[in-house]
């Protein structure tokens, strides 16, 4: 299996953030990944199972990173459609996430 992620260890992104205290989406950034985490489940479950969610069939992708400035192992989890690779693609999907809440 070949896994590929949408960035790698050492690049550089900038984010979205909401500021819970004004309520308003922000960018944040520019931060350097310092760590990819990817979590990839593909069960086929067990045959039947009808009451336990974890026994049934299940498929999905999870990409999370940590970056340098938000700290490593015990700071910030950045999900990827929270990263982006330019400051204007941050800044435009902050300002898109503003008008929706």
């Amino acid at each position: 299996m070949k896994i590929e992620t949408k960035f790698s260890n050492g690049d550089v992104v900038y984010g979205v953030q909401k500021d819970y205290q004004t309520d308003s989406w922000h960018r944040i950034g520019p931060m350097v990944i310092g760590q990819v985490r990817v979590e990839i489940t593909d069960s086929p479950g067990i045959e039947g199972e009808e009451v336990f969610d974890n026994y049934m069939a299940q498929k999905g992708k999870k990409e999370q990173y940590m970056c340098v400035e938000t700290g490593i192992g015990t700071g910030t989890i950045h999900y990827s459609d929270d990263l982006f690779t330019s400051k204007e693609e941050a800044k435009a999907e902050a300002a898109k996430r503003e008008e929706v809440s």
